[in-house]
């Protein structure tokens, strides 16, 4: 079937080594013959064709693969704004996810709901030439920014809007899912927690002619350790609850007046942490690195008093006072003065009048280490002395029409009110305020709130009415001096003295403080740690023996106790129980309050009860108890009438005077008829006597 032939040639003497050798041919069945070598070459040609094809269509996808990353990663650096892996803002969708460091998502919202499907990309920034990568812009309507601030244990974030056209308006919402909130809406709900609440475009910054009535810090914390707050002095509204999505909006309110000009509409913070308690440092962090304005520096321990604050709500009142004060029947460690010590607001003065009654009390107070609260505003009545004054060297705040005369209208006198946005206008003011300080001996300033009218112009182009507040306070705290509010707004980064509204509710069959404890609990996780429950109430209502007592019983617990001048105290039984609850004061709760202020001056001294139990579901709605740092746990009665209450305790051992300690959580009732039953407890370690 096949032939061999071989074909050799001697090369001299090579021993047949160089030769030619013929290969056999192989014949296929059909009588061909071919060459195995030949088909064997053209074989390995074709195989190396096939791997060179191979090796360009892998490098090819490479090169794809590599494309569509590049692609990718810049579609998604514009499609989502990215920190970490806690914040994710989906633009085309403008939702916002907030994560815990688990990876859950703890805050949902839904980012810009009224702006317009435009074409969206990232900010660029003409000073570095390159695109900000925080920044987002919708072409001809918006601008967000995003600013993170963070540390091992939580994080913030700050969202800037800037509006590009006059017709755009902010509103963000985030879902409040299942869990429990907390912080002020108005005077109508419970801030402790909010429950059952239906608020729709409600005004948070009143404006005139409205006046602010209630303490407002625009802080809402919710349980899953996260909190929302805004810290900027943009106008702006909120809404609760309004549909069945379970929403809390926030919306400007802010109006863009010329078209040219891109204006800052909204800006606030929302802080996440593991905790309720983490939170509330990261945000009070966060306010502090931002309030850096206030040059404010003074040791906080001379700030908690030994001694009540006297509250003279009259000048009918000063005499009495007096009396006491000489009798040795009172003890103070300020008085606060009567608020209409001048003859006109805006004289700075005290009123020619009462002159020679208000230094012989500062004498004889100062003989027993007691000294005034100021109260001051920066209000000027057009019959007051330094009204002209103003007006000639254009001091004042003016209105729209750039008018002055009249403009404002408080306690019912018309007048104008300070521009403290000028330095020459502020300058001029404390000057008056340091020579008070010095003619009255003053320790303390208290400070009237005033609502600025919204239309109002300033000496700076750039303020707002909202900065008023915020600025009086600052040029004040310049002074070293101690600060006592009228209403808080916003919030404060320096020791101020607060009162917190005491009145008393209609309930069945009696009057009740019912509202007293959550606004404190707000209060003190907004940054106000000196609370005093206000006593200018009590002067004002119709208040009867049970009720001074059962305010007593809880005002005695407070940081800064203020003793009202009231009709009551003038009879012998009511003289006896405020000495006896002083006493008990001065003994327990002074020495213990003073520790926590001192340890721990960065956080509430007033705190609420999941401060000490965050997981307890029953401890996250008690809003009629409180605790003082992490050892008191107070339950006070609030009610006329009320002859037992049950408290509720967390996990731990409680004490109370007198009986045998008690071991959480559970909840025991206590007998209250006798009004020298106070309810409190102490928290014992294990093997504590």
């Amino acid at each position: 079937m096949f032939r061999s032939r071989a074909n050799e040639k001697d090369k001299g003497g090579d021993g047949g080594m160089n030769r030619e050798v013929s290969v056999p041919l192989v014949k296929t069945p059909d009588g061909k013959e071919f060459d195995p070598k030949a088909v064997q070459a053209q074989e390995s040609k074709r195989r190396k064709r096939r791997i060179m094809k191979i090796a360009v269509y892998f490098m090819f996808g490479v090169i794809s693969i590599g494309v569509f990353a590049i692609w990718l990663f810049h579609k998604d650096t514009v499609e989502s704004l990215r920190f970490g892996s806690n914040f994710i803002l989906t633009v085309k969708l403008r939702s916002l996810e907030i994560k815990n460091n688990e990876g859950d998502g703890v805050l949902y919202g839904d980012m810009g709901r009224k702006l317009l499907a435009t074409p969206y990309d990232h900010c660029w920034d003409d000073k570095y030439e390159s695109y900000e990568a925080n920044c987002l812009y919708w072409r001809k309507m918006a601008r967000l920014r995003v600013e993170k601030n963070d540390n091992s244990s939580s994080v913030c974030y700050t969202l800037m809007w800037e509006g590009l056209q006059p017709s755009f308006s902010v509103e963000d919402c985030f879902y409040l899912q299942h869990y429990h909130w907390y912080g002020y809406l108005n005077n109508m709900t419970s801030p402790w927690p909010i429950s059952g609440v239906s608020l729709r475009n409600e005004e948070y910054y009143v404006e005139y002619p409205k006046e602010q009535t209630e303490n407002l810090a625009p802080i809402w914390f919710g349980e899953q350790g996260v909190a929302v707050f805004v810290d900027s002095s943009f106008p702006f509204t909120v809404s609760w609850n309004e549909t069945d999505k379970r929403q809390f909006c926030i919306m400007s309110t802010l109006e863009q007046r010329d078209e040219n000009v891109p204006a800052d509409l909204l800006q606030y913070t929302v802080c996440q942490s593991s905790s309720l308690k983490d939170v509330y440092t990261a945000s009070q962090n966060h306010r502090q690195q931002v309030d850096t304005d206030f040059g404010f520096k003074r040791t906080h321990k001379s700030f908690l008093l030994p001694k009540p604050i006297h509250a003279l709500s009259a000048k009918e009142n000063l005499p009495e006072l007096l009396l006491q004060l000489q009798r040795n029947e009172s003890q103070c460690s300020l008085i606060e003065l009567y608020d209409d010590w001048e003859e006109e607001f805006g004289d700075l003065s005290v009123d020619p009048i009462m002159v020679d009654k208000v230094d012989n009390l500062i004498k004889t107070a100062a003989a027993h280490q007691c000294y005034p609260i100021l109260p001051i505003s920066t209000f000027f009545s057009y019959k007051s002395k330094h009204f002209e004054e103003g007006i000639n060297r254009t001091f004042f705040v003016q209105d729209h029409l750039n008018l002055v005369t009249k403009m404002v209208q408080w306690r019912g006198q018309e007048g104008a009110v300070l521009d403290v946005s000028n330095p020459h206008a502020a300058e001029w003011f404390l000057g008056h305020i340091r020579r008070l300080i010095v003619q009255l001996e003053v320790r303390a300033l208290k400070l009237f709130h005033l609502n600025v009218p919204p239309d109002s112009t300033y000496h700076d182009s750039n303020m707002t009415y909202l900065d008023y507040t915020r600025i009086f306070y600052r040029d004040l705290a310049s002074l070293n001096i101690s600060l006592v509010l009228e209403l808080a707004t916003g919030f404060i980064p320096v020791p101020v003295y607060t009162p917190v509204r005491m009145s008393f509710y209609g309930e069945p069959g009696s009057s009740c403080l019912n509202t007293s404890i959550p606004y404190s609990l707000v209060l003190g996780m907004s940054g106000y740690s000196l609370l005093i429950a206000d006593a200018d109430r009590m002067a004002l209502q119709s208040t009867t023996e049970e009720m001074f007592i059962r305010w007593l019983q809880l005002a005695i617990f407070f940081p800064v106790l203020e003793i009202p001048s009231i009709p009551l105290l003038k009879e012998k039984k009511m003289q006896k129980f405020l000495r006896e609850v002083l006493t008990l004061r001065d003994v327990q709760l002074l020495p213990y309050l003073t520790q926590v202020w001192e340890e721990q001056p960065e956080l509430p001294i007033i705190r609420p009860l999941w401060w000490l139990a965050p997981q307890d579901p029953q401890a996250a709605v008690i809003n009629d108890q409180f605790l003082i740092g992490d050892r008191l746990l107070v339950a006070p009665v609030l009610c006329e009438g009320s002859g037992q209450r049950q408290v509720y305790l967390p996990q731990g051992l409680w004490k109370r005077h007198g009986m045998k300690p008690v071991r959480g959580p559970q909840t025991v009732e206590v007998l209250t008829k006798s009004f020298n039953v106070i309810p409190y407890f102490w928290y014992q370690e294990d093997g504590e006597n």
